[in-house]
């Protein structure tokens, strides 16, 4: 917990860089932990901010990969479509933003989707 605080703390402090070294370094040291979805959808935030638009979209999945129904996973989904978009693979973000709605249709997460997928122009 020390070490995902720390890596917290470091994104609170304005500092995305360290706080991604430090998120991948927490997945690194504590593989399987409970934690492990929310460093890496933290993770993919602190690159989004830096600029690296495909590590954070890794970043990303690796979260949902992790933990495809827990609290994050929406999120997870969310935040790679927006990445892909980012990217320039429109389908693909279409794709990925329509699954929020699809496997998480509670989350709060749908109405960011659909706004996403409007701003893409998706079918």
């Amino acid at each position: 917990q020390v070490d995902f605080d720390a890596a917290t703390e470091a994104m609170a402090a304005g500092d995305p860089a360290r706080a991604a070294e430090l998120f991948a370094s927490f997945n690194e040291t504590y593989p399987g932990s409970p934690l492990a979805a929310q460093a890496a959808l933290q993770r993919g935030k602190a690159l989004n901010d830096i600029g690296d638009t495909r590590e954070a979209a890794r970043a990303f999945l690796e979260s949902y990969r992790v933990d495809q129904s827990g609290p994050t996973a929406p999120d997870a989904v969310l935040e790679l479509g927006i990445a892909l978009g980012k990217l320039g693979k429109t389908q693909e973000a279409c794709v990925t933003l329509g699954e929020v709605a699809l496997r998480y249709p509670s989350s709060a997460a749908v109405a960011s989707a659909r706004d996403q997928m409007a701003t893409l122009s998706c079918p």
